[in-house]
């Protein structure tokens, strides 16, 4: 089937009836217009979860930003779409399209996926199918890139990927090993050099598998022992070794959604990779050598992405931020800095041993965000050997320490099922809280947030050859809820066991668990890591696992018999170690061998240090290849200046007339008002800023908008905090805002003038209304007695439900001002409907008529089903001020 670049009809999919129609539109603050044409290669990265989780993470948004600055190469973005357009796109046959271009997927030249976790498999086949793409890489063919039938090249990275690929392999054409900012260009060089040359997919992966850190699935098949991966051509890398970059902090203010997504700030890398030896962090294996980035660079990325973005809050990102030894440096001059621009600073992870006075009063600002530490177990013991580097002495510093700087509650993380745990342990948590309490409580209440994991053994780490047992999970839980239960001041969340024997299951599976996921997907698998789906979830992974005949296999990986513990005990954990797992292949850095005498470590419960701060423990990965660790000697803390809270003098009030339209329209009025908020704060103007814990600008937005209504003639009002040029103001901010919200008027109006919605006499409507399909079109004479009909009545009684759900009913005969015809002109040429021009009256309470009111009156005079076409409020009008 030819597949065509032009864009899909967007207009046609994607309207006012989509949940969140703004997470499609590909409209952010940073979206540049972008020539397909003169690109040699175009890529889209996608994200497979919905867009307000991709959006807001920070290597999407890295390596997107990195690839559109490569000369010759295109980047677009994907997302997966939430179930009322995947139900479209497969009603209408339509296909999944990128965001910006709203070009199918299947247009591109390379379509990326980030492989974050092991149950995300599904929602990539899911997006694959929706894009019209076979979901195997054996059925794609051997096409050159520039046959409008060759489908893209699919590849994954992401610590997933990078892990263990192998159960997903058959699915991707490649894998993307590591750290992609240096990676990915080179790919799209060997891809624009291939296209070039015509060559057809198996030649251009045979390149591509030239790459470092490119693994090319097909090129690689089972040895004799069934599990360990051999190349199938001579030359190729019998492993593959992952790739490492420095982080690029700048990059990170490349887009600024308009709608909120679930890390909604702007986020800046301090240091990538963790040296703390944690046996159970797949993460921290992966990502080695630690590298930390230049203090002055994050200070000019964070003060820079702030001025650019308009976010009100910033977080510092690493595996572990107070390793970071120039965090509190840095925090202390970025609150200097920023001290008048009313923003706030998160920290996603933190160790509590380093949480001291400084990290303390560098966190917050305006607003304080809660506090989270993992001591992961409740014993030294066990501690020890997980290898955390935590004591009891140092938790209880950090809990008091952040007391005193007016922490109440705290979120703390624990695992359950860990190598060597026993009730014990588990019960250790409960004493560990319970002391925690009673140690602070001449501080105050201190009130916990506990989330108990279950562990899962990954591949990488010196426990990736343990095994836990679901019915032991089941039981911990149990025993740590009854124990838990007589404490106050403690809330616990459980992860779901079927899930987490599912993930293990999937995490360290061979080639032959494809079928199992595919299987799984067809069977209602997706959005897996979201609670609210663990039910159809486990029903669905389970059925296709039995459906492959691997039950038994997963049965026994359920009973927790394949233990690195018992080998211990024996004495023959070197052989145990010796076996071949199925990611062999995959070269980490890390020496196998190294991680088998840190399980005998481990099981002995000894502690090895952080090779970034003490001696090196020789695990393999420091070299020219991957590199070596990078630890900034701290700078001096500056003298912190004494907090400000913003300006919230009122001293002028200015009200601007504006239009919002086109794909703005499909914006909520929330998130209008969170669109010009950060517009207001890239400005610089003088706004006045509420008082309270969550100061926001004094700003009001008359009768807010219908979602796909466009509004020709809105207002809204401004308080500002020192006097400014009405022109100005208008000018400055008009810079921040897109052509499709326009500020067309300004005035001064006095402060004490009431509020736009007290304001408002009346809104001016031009409605389009349209026959159902199949129904007969009303002619002139007839939309003329009806609208005729209307102006007549002298009640028009309206039944709908409050905001509680109770039935009411009232009568909008009063807000019926007049209702005619739209000039000629107005009318769309041929089209079976009418357009409308409706005065409706608005209360003081902002009730009035709306669209909808019409479509059902007019629809029950003419008897018939209508439809609302195209609608527009023309003008707000206002009593003089």
């Amino acid at each position: 089937m030819a597949l065509t670049v032009a864009p899909i009809d967007f207009a046609a999919l994607v309207d006012s009836s989509i949940s969140r129609p703004a997470r499609y539109l590909g409209n952010e603050r940073g979206v540049e217009p972008r020539d397909w044409s003169a690109a040699r290669v175009h890529w889209a990265l996608t994200y497979p979860e919905v867009y307000e989780v991709g959006a807001s993470n920070l290597g999407h948004v890295l390596l997107y930003s990195i690839l559109n600055a490569v000369p010759g190469q295109l980047c677009d973005r994907a997302y997966l779409p939430a179930p009322d357009l995947a139900a479209r796109l497969r009603q209408r046959n339509a296909p999944l399209f990128a965001v910006e271009s709203h070009r199918p997927l299947a247009a591109f030249d390379i379509l990326g996926f980030s492989l974050s976790y092991e149950l995300g498999g599904t929602n990539i086949l899911e997006m694959l199918d929706l894009a019209g793409i076979p979901i195997r890489a054996a059925d794609r063919g051997d096409l050159p890139l520039d046959d409008p039938a060759a489908p893209p090249l699919i590849f994954a990275g992401g610590p997933t990927a990078t892990g263990n690929p192998e159960p997903f392999a058959p699915f991707f054409d490649f894998l993307a090993l590591g750290d992609g900012e240096e990676l990915l260009p080179e790919i799209g060089l060997v891809v624009a050099e291939g296209r070039a040359a015509g060559l057809g997919r198996r030649a251009l992966l045979r390149d591509l598998a030239e790459v470092p850190g490119v693994y090319v699935p097909s090129l690689y098949a089972p040895g004799p022992d069934g599990v360990s991966l051999l190349p199938l051509e001579p030359g190729l890398a019998p492993r593959i070794q992952r790739r490492t970059a420095t982080p690029m902090p700048h990059y990170a203010m490349g887009l600024v959604p308009h709608i909120e997504t679930v890390h909604d700030r702007l986020t800046v890398e301090i240091r990538r990779g963790c040296t703390r030896g944690c046996r159970f962090c797949q993460p921290g294996m992966l990502t080695r050598p630690a590298r930390d980035v230049e203090p002055e660079a994050v200070i000019e990325a964070v003060e820079e992405g702030m001025l650019r973005t308009g976010y009100s809050d910033f977080s510092l990102l690493s595996l572990s931020c107070s390793d970071y030894l120039s965090l509190p440096a840095v925090g202390v001059e970025l609150r200097n800095r920023l001290a008048e621009h009313n923003v706030s600073l998160t920290l996603p992870s933190q160790r509590v041993d380093r949480f001291d006075n400084s990290i303390a009063h560098i966190l917050g600002g305006t607003r304080r965000a809660g506090l989270t530490f993992a001591p992961e177990a409740g014993t030294q013991r066990l501690r020890d050997i997980v290898n955390k580097g935590l004591t009891d002495a140092e938790l209880l510093r950090g809990l008091r320490t952040a007391m005193e700087n007016g922490y109440t509650r705290v979120k703390l993380y624990f695992m359950i099922g860990l190598p060597g745990e026993t009730d014990a342990d588990v019960l250790g948590i409960v004493d560990t809280c319970r002391a925690l309490q009673q140690q602070c409580r001449d501080l105050g209440r201190l009130q916990l947030n506990l989330t108990i994991s279950n562990f899962t053994p990954k591949p990488h780490t010196p426990f990736q050859w343990h095994s836990v047992s679901t019915a032991e999970f089941r039981r911990r839980q149990q025993l740590l809820r009854e124990a838990l239960r007589p404490l106050r001041g403690i809330k616990t969340n459980y992860t779901d066991v079927r899930l987490s024997a599912v993930e293990d299951f999937v995490g360290r599976g061979d080639r032959r668990l494809a079928p199992v996921i595919e299987a799984a997907w067809r069977a209602g698998a997706g959005l897996d890591a979201w609670f609210e789906s663990a039910e159809r979830t486990h029903a669905a992974w389970t059925g296709a696992i039995e459906a492959a005949g691997l039950g038994g296999s997963y049965r026994a990986l359920e009973m927790g018999g394949w233990s690195a513990a018992e080998a211990f005990a024996t004495g023959d954990l070197e052989t145990f170690c010796r076996q071949p797992l199925p990611w062999d292949h995959i070269d980490s850095g890390v020496d196998k061998a190294w991680l088998a005498e840190d399980l005998r470590r481990a099981l002995a419960a000894t502690v090895v240090p952080d090779c970034s701060f003490e001696g090196c423990s020789s695990c393999g990965v420091c070299g020219p290849e991957l590199g070596h660790n990078v630890v900034i000697p701290p700078p001096p803390v500056p003298p912190p200046i004494p907090p400000r809270a913003p300006a919230s003098e009122r001293v002028c009030r200015l009200r601007f007339g504006f239009a919002k339209t086109g794909s703005l329209a499909l914006i909520s009025h929330l998130d209008t008002l969170r669109l010009l908020e950060r517009a207001l704060r890239r400005s610089g103007l003088p706004v006045s800023f509420t008082g309270g814990f969550h100061p926001l600008p004094r700003l009001q937005v008359a009768l807010p908008l219908p979602l796909g209504v466009e509004g020709l003639g809105e207002w809204l009002d401004l308080d500002f905090a020192a006097p400014i040029d009405p022109e100005t103001a208008r000018q400055r901010l008009q810079a921040e805002l897109s052509a499709e919200l326009t500020l067309h008027s300004v005035q001064a109006v006095p402060l004490a003038t009431p509020g736009l919605a007290q304001q408002i006499r009346a809104a001016h409507w031009r409605i389009a209304l349209l026959p159902s399909p199949g129904q007969p079109a009303p002619v002139p004479s007839q939309w003329s007695a009806a609208m005729g009909g209307l102006l007549e009545a002298t009640a028009l009684p309206w039944q709908d439900q409050d905001k509680k759900g109770r039935p009411r009913q009232r009568d909008c005969r009063p807000y019926l001002l007049d209702l005619r015809s739209a000039p000629l002109e107005a009318q769309a040429p041929g089209q079976a409907g009418m357009v409308l021009d409706l005065e409706a009256a608005v209360d003081p309470q902002g009730r009035s008529l709306r669209p909808e009111h019409l479509r059902h009156w007019l629809g029950e005079s003419l008897g018939l089903p209508l439809m609302l076409g195209a609608v527009q409020r023309r003008s707000l009008l206002l009593d003089a001020c």
